[in-house]
């Protein structure tokens, strides 16, 4: 796809970009086109059994939605007044949370989970222990 272009036919899973996931946003080079966007990011998370977030974090930047295509996401959002749980267990159960919204997961079974970011900001390296994937 080229800068200019109407529209553009692609796999998540191919285009993404740095091994994240991540395959729309302001990450993607802008000769790419239309997957070039600085409004939002979007992810197509594959996550076997037991992936991790490496450590809880908050984009501080953007807000969130992930939505559950299969498997199960345990979420975490760490809170001043405690921990609070909850689980995307059925496909289509989503998510949406803050900015500022500490939070950690983790996949029960192979799962994917398609993330939405809004506005796209470059902070990918803050939450990989140099690196963010949502």
């Amino acid at each position: 796809m080229a800068a200019g272009d109407k529209f553009y036919f692609g796999n998540a899973v191919t285009d993404q970009v740095r091994g994240s996931g991540w395959f729309v946003g302001q990450f993607v080079p802008a000769m790419l086109g239309l997957r070039h966007q600085t409004a939002v990011e979007v992810k197509w998370g594959i996550h076997p059994d037991g992936e991790k977030r490496p450590k809880a974090w908050a984009s501080g930047h953007a807000t969130t939605i992930s939505i559950l295509i299969r498997g199960c996401l345990r979420v975490t959002f760490h809170l001043e007044e405690g921990d609070r749980h909850l689980a995307l267990e059925k496909e289509g159960d989503y998510v949406i949370f803050a900015p500022d919204a500490v939070h950690s997961w983790e996949a029960v079974g192979e799962t994917i989970v398609v993330s939405v970011r809004f506005p796209s900001v470059e902070v990918w390296q803050a939450a990989r222990g140099g690196g963010d994937d949502g």
